[in-house]
C-alpha cells in the first residue's frame, strides 16, 4: 500500500497538468520530462505493461444537446418488422440522439446498444456523458427482448455456438437460429443504417454523412462505417457490440458489465469463452477496448476469460478507490445501488437511470450526469475509445 501511495504521489507530482486538464478541464500542457515520468509511473501501476498514449482528456461536463426522440418506424419503409408504430416499449422505441458542444467535438459516432427490453431512454446519463465528451451519441432502439442466456437455456455446450448464432441475428437481423425471432428491420444493422440516412437528410451539416455509405438496395454491413464508430453497450447490448466488433473493426469498444459470453466444453465441464470470440481473428484487435463491470460480490482481480478473449486485459482495475489516467482496459466496480425502484440492483447500476448511485453506498439515484458516481471513470475511458492518432 506505501509503494501505491508512493507511486501515486509521484504520478501526481510529476503529471500535474495532465491530470488538471483531464480531471477537472484546466489548460496547462506537460514537458517531455513529466510525460516520460507519468509513464515510468503507469508501468508500474500496470505491472510493466505497455503504454497508453496519453491523450488530452477533459472530462469536465458540458450539457449537449439532445434530440426528441425519432420513432424507428417511420423510418422502415416496407421492410419486415415485429412494431407497431409510436411505441414506447422495446423493441419499438424511440431512437435517442445527443450532439455535444461544438468546440468539444470528435470525429468517431458512439453508438450505444441498450440492455434486456430496455430502451434508449433508460440509458439518458451514459448517453449525455459520452456527448460531454465531444460525441455525436446515439441510443439505438433495437430487438433486445430476448436475453442471451435465456435463448440459450440447454443450448450452452461449446460447437453449438449459441450465443454467438443469437448476438449474430440480432445484429444483423437474418434468422440464423430458432432460439430468438428479430425482423430484418428490428436489427442493429438496419436501424443504425436507417436512422444514420434520416439524421443525414434532415441535418446535412451535422457529419451524420461520415458513418455510413448510402444505398438504394439491400443494406449490408459495408454500409456502415464501422472504423468510425465507438461501439457500446450494457449487458445484452454489451455482448452484442462485442459480437459486431470481432468482425468488424470499429474504432473503439466500450462495454458494460456484459460481454462475458460463455461455453460449456462438453467432455471436461470446463467453462470457456464463446465461439464467437475464439473463432477466426479479431477483427478489431489493437483497437482502444474498455470494458467495465460490476464486483457482484465476488472479489475477482482478473478479468474472465470471456474478457481476455476480446482483447480487454487480465487485470482488473478497482475505480472505486484508485483511478488512473489513462485507463487500463478493465475495471471493476463495488459502487452500491439506490434501493427503489425496484429494477434496480448491482447490475442494473452500471448504466440504467435512477439505478445509477450518486456515490459507493448507493443511498440515493443520480438524476444528472455528473451526479452518478462512475461519472468521471465512464468520460475519461469514453474519451480513450478514439484512439490517439484521431484525438491526440
Amino acid at each position: 500500500m506505501n509503494t501505491l501511495r508512493a507511486t501515486k504521489a509521484a504520478v501526481c507530482s510529476v503529471s500535474i497538468a495532465i491530470l488538471c486538464t483531464a480531471a477537472f478541464g484546466c489548460a496547462v500542457d506537460a514537458d517531455e520530462s513529466s510525460t516520460e515520468a507519468v509513464n515510468e509511473a503507469q508501468s508500474e501501476l500496470l505491472g510493466g505493461g505497455p503504454m497508453i498514449p496519453l491523450q488530452t482528456c477533459d472530462t469536465t461536463y458540458v450539457p449537449p444537446g439532445v434530440w426528441p426522440g425519432i420513432d424507428p418506424v417511420a423510418l422502415f419503409g416496407a421492410g419486415a418488422t415485429s412494431c407497431a408504430a409510436a411505441s414506447s416499449s422495446s423493441p419499438c422505441a424511440p431512437h435517442k440522439v445527443y450532439t455535444p458542444s461544438p468546440v468539444r467535438e470528435r470525429e468517431p459516432l458512439f453508438v450505444f446498444l441498450p440492455g434486456t427490453n430496455m430502451e434508449p431512454n433508460k440509458h439518458d446519463l451514459v448517453l449525455a456523458t459520452a456527448a460531454s465528451v465531444g460525441y455525436r451519441s446515439i441510443g439505438l432502439s433495437y430487438d433486445n427482448t430476448v436475453a442471451a442466456a435465456t435463448a440459450c437455456a440447454g443450448l450452452e455446450a461449446c460447437g453449438l455456438d449459441c450465443r454467438g448464432l443469437v448476438r449474430e441475428e440480432v445484429a444483423r437481423g437474418i434468422d440464423l437460429t430458432p432460439v430468438v425471432n428479430v425482423a430484418r428491420e428490428d436489427g442493429v444493422l438496419v436501424r443504425l443504417y436507417r436512422l444514420l440516412a434520416h439524421l443525414d437528410a434532415i441535418d446535412p451539416a451535422g457529419g451524420w454523412g461520415s458513418y455510413y455509405v448510402p444505398t438504394a438496395g439491400n443494406i449490408t454491413a459495408s454500409n456502415i462505417v464501422w472504423s468510425n464508430i465507438i461501439l457500446g453497450g450494457f449487458s445484452q447490448g454489451a455482448g452484442v457490440a462485442a459480437a459486431i466488433s470481432r468482425v468488424f473493426q470499429v474504432h473503439g469498444l466500450f462495454v458494460l458489465d456484459g460481454a462475458k459470453d460463455t461455453c460449456i466444453d462438453p467432455v471436461t465441464g470446463d467453462e470457456l469463452p464463446a465461439e464467437y470470440l475464439t473463432t477466426g481473428s479479431d477483427a478489431s484487435a489493437g483497437r482502444p477496448k474498455y470494458g467495465v463491470r460490476h464486483d457482484h460480490g465476488t472479489g475477482d482481480t482478473t478479468t474472465s476469460d470471456s474478457w481476455q478473449t476480446l482483447g480487454l486485459g487480465t487485470s482488473l482495475r478497482n475505480i472505486d478507490t484508485f483511478d488512473f489516467l489513462p485507463p487500463p482496459g478493465a475495471s471493476v466496480t463495488t459502487q452500491g445501488h439506490p434501493a427503489s425502484p425496484a429494477i434496480c440492483s448491482d447490475h442494473m447500476s452500471m448504466a440504467r437511470d435512477a439505478c445509477m448511485p450518486t456515490d459507493l453506498a448507493g443511498a440515493t439515484g443520480a438524476t444528472a450526469p455528473t451526479d452518478y458516481f462512475l461519472y468521471e471513470a465512464y468520460a475519461r475511458r469514453l474519451c480513450y475509445a478514439c484512439d490517439a492518432t484521431t484525438c491526440p
